[in-house]
């Protein structure tokens, strides 16, 4: 037993074994599940319960999964696996779905029973018609049909004789009293599979299962998510038209390739120009020359003196200096990227390096007798470059809104106690833009300007009896991007028409 009395995973897994001995299997597999839970670490526990899984969800009570193994909110009369027997079944060839009907349109104006009119109807299309043993044909009929394919006869026909056809081949009808009784009996059941693709959500397939099922009220429908199976078992006329919903439904999300430019232009400048003059006189006593030794300041060569004897006096004398220098420094950086992404789906791009920065390092004294123990430092890494996210929102073919993060890190010329600084650019927001068209989603524009000036007083006044010094900085960010359509969105895509009939009353396909 464990802490507060709960049992051990290693208990939970004997009781399991135990159960599975006895042929317990639902109880065997709920125990191994727990057991997985307790100690997730251990697979010989997970092995167990995903071994017992497919066995146990046949039985009659369907186990209630752990939260840690399955989700919430997932509907368990919709998820389940698939069984060898009912794909056999799925392999059975269905009947036709179309029949080899002649083409065209033809109008038509018959007299007669329902017989007479199915005999004749047939035969204008070149197709074979076979009835019920105990078919009631309805007397005295007039038919009038203008410009009617077969498709239309035929569906004219079965509501005007209050009768159901089956195809049996592509050119064989079966024809009987429409009643549920006699939909029962010769209205075939069928069994197909529809393969889905891995990347669809567990939310995905249960929306979607849910709205087929619901819509044409299906005998049975299981969503196998290891096999990436969708199983159909009903009426033949039911899942004919459950196929086609499902391959609407499943169709490739709108698919979009986004263009990214990050375009940054930093320009600098600096120019110095002027007359350098000296600021500072030195006054020198040379009235011995053991004073004259150890007085005179660094930096003065000549002296201006006056007076004699104890004393003689100098001050310190400098070149003047006329100078004019100028330099001018440019950069220009342009990032070219590009995301192809679906609808609706975030898409993450690193386009960059991770630099090491150090966060602590034992800087002390490491001298004295003895070994002395200094610590490695310890490192972070910074990403550098481009970290680009976006999600697409796809509105027809022509326009498209835009979650947009971008950010756009670089080393800076600055440090502080020897760690580089990080120059950061970052861009969040939302916007909707045209598809093809080029779009400036931000821009930044900074520029700076400082001036020193040096000299006397008042002297200084005039520009070239100074020393000036002017250093410019310039720079500009772009973010521009332009997305492409790959693939339209299904609302975009063509749709079919399907004649569905009643719940009771569900028209052939033909």
């Amino acid at each position: 037993m464990g802490a507060w009395g709960a049992p051990t995973a290693e208990l939970l897994f004997q009781q399991a074994q135990k159960a599975e001995h006895a042929g317990q299997i639902v109880r065997a597999y709920l125990l191994y599940a727990q057991a997985a839970a307790a100690e997730p670490g251990n697979l010989a526990y997970w092995e167990r319960a995903q071994a017992l899984r497919p066995m146990a969800s046949l039985m009659k009570e369907t186990p209630a999964l752990p939260k840690d193994l399955a989700p919430e909110k997932v509907d368990r009369t919709l998820f389940g696996p698939v069984s060898d027997q009912d794909l056999e079944q799925a392999r059975k060839p269905l009947p036709p779905a179309t029949l080899k009907a002649t083409p065209g349109r033809q109008d038509f104006d018959l007299r007669g029973d329902s017989k007479a009119l199915w005999e004749q109807i047939a035969a204008a299309f070149h197709l074979m018609v076979v009835f019920d043993t105990a078919y009631q044909p309805v007397p005295a009929l007039r038919l009038q049909l203008d410009s009617a394919d077969y498709r239309d006869a035929l569906r004219s026909l079965e509501a005007a004789t209050n009768s159901f056809l089956t195809p049996v081949s592509d050119r064989l009808i079966f024809v009987a009293n429409d009643s549920p009784a006699k939909r029962t009996e010769f209205e075939s059941t069928a069994a197909v599979v529809i393969p889905f693709p891995e990347t669809m959500s567990v939310q995905e397939l249960q929306e979607i299962s849910t709205g087929v099922r619901g819509t044409l009220d299906m005998n049975r429908l299981m969503v196998d998510t290891q096999r990436h199976l969708i199983l159909i078992r009903d009426r033949v006329t039911k899942v004919r038209l459950a196929e086609k919903l499902f391959q609407d439904l499943m169709r490739p999300r709108a698919q979009v390739a986004i263009e990214v430019e990050i375009m940054t232009t930093d320009q600098s400048s600096a120019l110095s120009y002027g007359l350098s003059l000296q600021t500072s006189f030195s006054l020198v006593n040379f009235s011995s020359k053991s004073n004259l030794l150890a007085s005179i300041p660094s930096g003065f060569a000549n002296f201006m003196t006056f007076g004699g004897g104890a004393s003689l006096l100098g001050f310190g004398v400098t070149n003047a200096q006329l100078f004019a220098n100028v330099s001018k420094a440019s950069a220009s950086t342009i990032l070219r990227s590009e995301i192809v992404t679906l609808d609706g789906q975030p898409s993450t791009l690193h386009v960059g390096d991770k630099y090491p920065l150090v966060t602590n390092e034992y800087i002390g004294n490491t001298s004295g007798g003895g070994a002395v123990f200094t610590p490695p430092p310890t490192f972070s890494f910074e990403d550098l470059g481009l970290l680009l996210k976006v999600t697409p929102h796809i509105h027809g073919t022509d326009e498209v809104t835009l979650d947009v993060s971008a950010e756009f890190k670089l080393l800076g010329a600055a440090s502080v106690d020897g760690i580089p600084v990080i120059s950061s650019r970052k861009y969040e927001s939302k916007t909707r833009v045209m598809t093809g068209e080029w779009a400036v989603l931000a821009g930044l524009m900074t520029s700076s300007e400082a001036r020193t000036i040096t000299g006397l007083p008042i002297l200084s006044l005039i520009p070239l009896l100074r020393s000036n010094n002017i250093n410019t900085d310039y720079g500009a960010t772009l973010i521009v991007l332009k997305p492409h359509l790959l693939i339209l969105p299904p609302s975009e895509s063509a749709t079919w028409r399907a004649w569905c009939g009643t719940e009771t009353k569900l028209p052939s396909v033909l």
